[in-house]
């Protein structure tokens, strides 16, 4: 087995040795950073899945609000994105503290550094029994403009949150470990479905995944360069995941007018 294998299953192992911590239900809970298993399995696999970390009161608080903005005209993005909200944290104050929030930016500077700035928001759903489905392709191929130094970043990465529980039969996240150390993987460009710029390898993608079954409330960080798809959703219920990317406060440019500084690098 080679080395890099090695590295690979220790870092599984380590991540599912990680627990919730304790705490009622619905109590607002200490912000922590990632422990020092959670950022090696980070780091050696490009995502890990961190239990806990919001309570079913917020995470109802938040899928009422959502509610509320799919009934506002321009919140709902249309067309092949039915459903979604695009700049969610830029919609109302409730979304902007969401991805503002300390417990989330407490894990994240463990990754993202120097500072944190948010480069852009989106409430992604999976509508029940949706045929919807996001390609294999890695964010960073959307993000980075290779033409535009300001947009290059070393640590760029998402937190994504699902306000319910997410499996493979509703649309949870599918992975690649370790395909964020391979660089932007050459892609096309599809005429169906989402996230349209497919990564060339599908086939060893498919091979090589593994499924997120990720607990509502628990926090998802992935990197920027990491492979991940979704598929449809098969049940009578809604998924929903509030996504938010983050990059060094250094990078000076993110998705429009959606760049914000949320802490200042020292």
């Amino acid at each position: 087995m080679s080395q890099t294998a090695h590295t690979t299953r220790r870092a599984h192992a380590a991540r599912s040795a990680v627990r919730p911590s304790d705490g009622p239900l619905g109590a607002v809970r200490a912000k922590r950073t990632l422990t020092p298993d959670e950022l090696a399995a980070y780091h050696a696999d490009g995502y890990v899945v961190v239990p806990g970390i919001f309570p079913a009161d917020e995470l109802e608080a938040i899928d009422r609000e959502i509610d509320r903005l799919l009934e506002i005209p321009g919140n709902d993005a249309g067309g092949i994105h039915p459903t979604w909200i695009f700049q969610v944290a830029r919609r109302s104050e409730m979304t902007r503290q969401f991805a503002e929030d300390e417990r989330l930016l407490a894990l994240a500077e463990a990754v993202v550094s120097p500072g944190i700035a948010i480069h852009s928001t989106k409430l992604v759903p999976k509508p029940p029994h949706s045929n919807d489905v996001c390609h294999w392709h890695q964010d960073e191929a959307f993000y980075l403009k290779p033409d535009d130094p300001e947009t290059y970043s070393r640590t760029r990465m998402s937190v994504w949150v699902p306000l319910q529980d997410a499996d493979e039969r509703n649309g949870g996240l599918w992975v690649v470990p370790g395909s964020h150390t391979w660089g932007i993987d050459p892609y096309h460009m599809v005429d169906t479905g989402q996230c349209r710029k497919v990564i060339d390898r599908e086939a060893y993608a498919d091979e090589h995944a593994i499924p997120l079954r990720v607990a509502a409330g628990s926090v998802v960080l992935f990197s920027a360069w990491t492979w991940h798809h979704s598929k449809n959703n098969q049940t009578d219920r809604v998924r929903r995941a509030f996504i938010v990317s983050y990059q060094e406060a250094t990078v000076r440019k993110g998705a429009g007018e959606q760049w914000k500084l949320v802490r200042p690098a020292h």
